[in-house]
């Protein structure tokens, strides 16, 4: 009987509640990339989603693969994630694109990966 090879998936989950609303993360880490899910608690939906990897010049590619093309929030944090992570990085992030609740989300985002580096 074979033996079973090591997983390259973990997952990893944590929440913030912004103005009364609990949103959750799901991080999805994969060899040499990571898919993150942000949504309301007990509401989640997948609106969009958009997909960020540096290149070897050190600039960030990057584009919205599911909702709409432009003002799609997703993108613009995924280029930060990837940025940040070093990483090819796929982001559904599902909230409202405000100045209250998206930014507080971005900074528990960079607060998790900050202190749970090993999680992305």
């Amino acid at each position: 009987m074979a033996t079973p090879l090591p997983s390259n998936f973990s997952s990893h989950l944590c929440s913030v509640e912004v103005c009364d609303v609990q949103y959750n993360m799901r991080i999805l880490k994969m060899k040499d990339s990571v898919f993150i899910y942000i949504g309301e608690n007990k509401a989640e939906n997948f609106d969009e989603m958009a997909m960020a990897l540096p290149t070897e010049t050190s600039e960030i590619c990057s584009t919205t693969i599911m909702g709409e093309v432009v003002g799609c929030g997703s993108e613009d944090l995924a280029q930060k994630l990837a940025r940040k992570l070093k990483k090819q990085v796929y982001l559904s992030a599902n909230v409202p694109n405000d100045r209250i609740v998206r930014p507080s989300i971005e900074r528990k985002l960079f607060e998790e990966i900050n202190n749970n580096r090993e999680c992305f």
